[in-house]
């Protein structure tokens, strides 16, 4: 289908882009809730990711509106490397990525677009969510999430981000300039933190973080999950250590915030992977290439004959210290937030 803009306003162009993988059965859901929105000027890009069930069909009455795009590929790719493609064919000033099982809520665009252009200085803004489950009816929060400052500063915002990722993807409107910038920094291997990935690479550049405290979104939950495939959990939490070493080393190259982060985070990072690495090694799920990773962070290179015990013998004093490190960094950044439940 060719690629048109919608109907020239006053408004800038909002992408709403959506990686799709054999999510025939929720769809729908979410391209009514974009056709629902109060804020008119939009395109859709969706990319069929190697889908095997019913989505092309469930697509088709979608493509008479002029402002929906499909894309498909053969074979599947996987969801980072369908969320790069997308963003490449994205022509707004911002983007949005809802899950292709999520649902807006008619005002998410119009606010948060309103947010941003009131905010030049920021790179996108974030905010809470409603939890559904896979009929769309409403279930309970299964956590606290914390109700952020209306707005925090680059430097505040990264090292808020490198303890864990407190970001969800759906709840985000992002500048597209800013994403292409770092873009050749972005990596599609990581399975399950692509997106703290982005967060990491985008505060790098130096623009603010803005918090929405409406929630308006809905995040469906599922009944079948990955936690219990011990694979599966050992490639996140591999991740979860993985991911604000590799990332912040590699944001350095362009951001001197980065760089400074790097120079006060790099030892810390490196030690809290070695924690991670250790424990994945008694349950006999560590992997080689993850080692060479964390190893080419650190030192700069992939080094000969690394092994996890040399590592301990270098750095196993420091561990404790870096796993202290890290819940003194969580504890300030976070002092003065007050926890809630979304509303």
């Amino acid at each position: 289908m060719a690629m048109s803009r919608p109907v020239n306003t006053n408004s800038p162009l909002i992408s709403v882009v959506i990686p799709a993988y054999n999510s025939a059965a929720y769809l729908p859901a979410v391209c009514r809730s974009i056709q629902a929105q109060t804020y008119p000027n939009f395109e859709v890009v969706i990319l069929d990711d190697g889908s095997t069930d019913d989505t092309t069909s469930v697509l088709s009455p979608f493509a008479k509106d002029p402002r929906f795009h499909m894309r498909s590929w053969r074979p599947n790719r996987g969801f980072n490397a369908a969320w790069r493609e997308v963003i490449s064919l994205a022509q707004g000033k911002y983007w949005v990525s809802p899950g292709a099982d999520d649902v807006l809520l008619p005002e998410f665009l119009e606010r948060r677009v309103a947010l941003m252009e009131a905010h030049p200085e920021a790179a996108l803004v974030h905010g809470p969510s409603e939890f559904i489950d896979g009929s769309g009816k409403a279930v309970s929060n299964p956590g606290q999430l914390l109700n952020f400052p209306a707005r925090l500063d680059a430097k505040r915002a990264l090292t808020m981000m490198l303890p864990s990722n407190f970001i969800s993807q759906p709840s985000t409107i992002v500048r597209t300039d800013v994403t292409r910038k770092v873009l050749p920094y972005y990596l599609s291997d990581w399975k399950y933190a692509g997106d703290w990935h982005l967060w990491i690479l985008l505060l790098a550049v130096g623009f603010d973080l803005l918090w929405d405290e409406r929630p308006l979104f809905q995040y469906r939950m599922h009944s079948v999950s990955n936690s219990g495939n011990v694979r599966l959990a050992a490639v996140r939490r591999a991740e979860f250590r993985l991911v604000p070493l590799c990332t912040l080393k590699a944001a350095a190259q362009y951001s001197q915030l980065a760089a400074d982060e790097w120079l006060q985070w790099r030892t810390t990072l490196y030690r809290l992977w070695l924690w991670q690495a250790l424990k994945l090694q008694f349950e006999r799920e560590l992997r080689k290439e993850w080692l060479g990773l964390a190893s080419v962070a650190f030192y700069g290179r992939r080094t000969r004959h690394l092994s996890l015990l040399t590592e301990f013998c270098r750095h196993g004093p420091g561990v404790a210290f870096a796993v202290l490190k890290q819940f003194h960094t969580i504890r300030k950044q976070f002092e003065g937030i007050p926890i809630c439940r979304n509303r």
